[in-house]
């Protein structure tokens, strides 16, 4: 599967340059960033986060960092939100291979939180829907295009867990 019509409809209609790159077959961030060329800071991975209502919230980090669920859980004021499970990304998001979802709220209906090391990225790289295409934008163009909730959700060794 490359970046479906979906996908690229959207990006297209939004009017910000944004560039394609294919490249071999990876399932994870740190395997997409070696793909393109990057480090895996400059890569944007995307969590799906589960509700309590039932709703999606798509949290997005550097690939080279992990999520903090206790700052989730904070942040959304939820103490039962969680990952999704791959039955249920299978089931919300069929237009996208399994672990490749892109972090366009707008486009799956969800909020997205934007963590504050990605906010002032020169770029951003992020799946494009497949495990063989990911998309490059400038991170300013990439602020426009999905009006994140910029926060701080990645973990910190040595950081009190509560």
């Amino acid at each position: 599967m490359t970046v479906t019509g979906k996908i690229k409809k959207y990006l297209d209609d939004q009017g910000l340059a944004y560039e394609i790159v294919t490249h071999r077959q990876v399932y994870t961030s740190g395997d997409e960033a070696r793909a393109v060329g990057t480090v895996a800071s400059h890569v944007a991975k995307t969590l799906v986060v589960k509700l309590r209502d039932g709703g999606d919230v798509l949290a997005v980090l550097p690939a080279s960092e992990k999520a903090d669920m206790h700052k989730l859980r904070d942040i959304l004021n939820d103490n039962h939100a969680r990952l999704a499970t791959e039955p249920e990304l299978g089931k919300e998001f069929q237009d996208v291979e399994l672990g490749a979802v892109p972090p366009l709220g707008e486009l799956f209906d969800s909020q997205v939180l934007l963590d504050t090391r990605l906010e002032n990225a020169d770029e951003i790289i992020f799946a494009g829907g497949s495990h063989s295409d990911s998309i490059k934008m400038s991170g300013e163009d990439f602020l426009k295009l999905v009006h994140p909730q910029i926060v701080d959700i990645v973990r910190v060794e040595g950081e009190t867990v509560y």
